[in-house]
């Protein structure tokens, strides 16, 4: 184990059992498993009858404005999480918002477009993720970031007081992911990026400070964070130890993916200390159309990518315990066709959809079931009592993202 695994616990707020507990906060030394699906081929039902537990969390993900509903495809539209009420359980509904034509197409009208909240479900909310990445319209804009976050957050809270939301960038192992000054193109964004002031963006800059919003704004923090491999990413490598853990403390270790450690910025010791935190989506790739590794490279078999990765985080007792303020860990079911390099693969997420990667999984995740909190069964499947609210009507669709198939009007209308 690596030292700095047991970091964290030493500077724990001497008060931290006395912390208020925020919105859809577990109990103490528990946490969430959640899952991200393709709706167009999988369901939240199904996913619980493979996994045999009934996940508390199923994200879904829609833009903001609203894409025009394309009732032939499903496209478009409000996400429909009715699949959430049909699987008998109490479990919520996790929307991650995209302002896909960026910040300035947002109007307070689309914020407050008439909604629904549904009484006595947990909603988390997820504004404009990944912002410190330039991959999305809205990223590396800190000064246009927190301006939205705030018109939101006003918003949101005053209609809808219980629906947590979350700030979630890229986690920073990586940063600053290729982005230079000249990419930023607002003059006080590319100063507040320079955090140490040298003139270049490397990875002594913070990788979230510049878009915070401030505690009073946020309820939960969170990073997304995958393992793809060596970079282009296309042939398969089994994560090493210390990869998830990476995310939390920005300390990259040596190995295939890099030949020195590199100290990124820590995100747990800042973010996480008075704040409940998570893994908003995560994953382990698995190449289907993998090129050719290097010739002396013996290439890991499916079921060791993944055995891997949750080992090293979602079964990780020794991670859980170091990590107490991880509450929320959320898998990405999906497969979808990414390209880097030039080079593109289809990397699959899932580790629910091969039997044999999901019979190890369930036989390591026995180990820590008594740190998960699940899903109450046995309820009814319709849809709880509704209350009309003005609420934000959130997201964006993407090919590998926006849930395909969606439709009906979930607690937004």
């Amino acid at each position: 184990m690596h030292p700095l695994l047991l970091v964290p616990l030493l500077f724990l707020p001497r008060a931290l059992s006395q912390l208020t507990p925020a919105l859809n906060e577990p109990p103490d030394n528990t946490l969430y498993l959640g899952a991200w699906l393709d709706t167009s081929t999988d369901t939240p039902t199904s996913f619980n009858a493979r996994l045999g537990q009934s996940a508390p969390w199923f994200q879904f993900a829609q833009n903001i404005p609203l894409d025009p509903l394309d009732p032939d495809t499903g496209e478009g539209g409000i996400v429909n999480a009715s699949q959430v009420w049909e699987t008998g359980t109490d479990a919520g509904v996790y929307v991650t918002v995209y302002p896909a034509q960026g910040f300035g197409a947002i109007t307070d009208q689309d914020v407050r477009a008439p909604n629904y909240v549904l009484a006595g479900r947990g909603v988390f909310l997820r504004f404009a993720p990944e912002m410190n990445g330039n991959w999305d319209v809205w990223g590396i804009q800190p000064t246009a970031f927190k301006a939205a976050w705030t018109q939101m957050h006003s918003i949101v809270k005053l209609s809808c007081p219980s629906c947590a939301l979350v700030w979630s960038p890229n986690a920073s192992p990586g940063y600053p992911y290729s982005i230079t000054p000249d990419m930023v193109s607002n003059a006080t964004d590319r100063a507040a990026l320079d955090t140490d002031g040298d003139g270049a963006y490397t990875s002594a800059d913070d990788a979230y400070a510049p878009y915070y919003p401030g505690d009073a704004l946020v309820d939960w923090t969170g990073v997304s964070y995958y393992y793809k491999g060596v970079y282009p990413n296309s042939y398969n490598v089994a994560p090493g130890q210390g990869t998830v853990e990476a995310a939390l403390t920005g300390y990259a270790q040596p190995g295939l993916e890099q030949e020195e450690a590199v100290q990124y910025t820590p995100f747990y010791q800042t973010y996480c200390l008075t704040k409940p935190c998570m893994f908003s989506e995560s994953g382990a790739a698995w190449h289907w159309n993998s090129t050719s590794p290097p010739a002396t490279y013996v290439p890991p078999t499916h079921t060791e990518v993944e055995q891997a990765w949750w080992r090293d985080g979602l079964t990780n007792t020794s991670l859980l315990t170091a990590y107490p303020r991880l509450k929320l860990l959320m898998i990405f079911e999906w497969q979808k066709v990414e390209t880097d390099g030039g080079i593109s693969t289809l990397r699959d997420f899932r580790i629910t959809n091969d039997s044999q990667v999901l019979e190890a999984f369930k036989q390591d995740l026995q180990g820590v079931q008594g740190r998960y909190v699940w899903a109450t069964e046995g309820l009814t499947q319709q849809v709880p009592a509704q209350v009309p609210m003005p609420m934000p009507v959130p997201a964006r669709a993407t090919p590998y993202r926006m849930p395909v198939g969606t439709s009906a009007s979930l607690f937004w209308n």
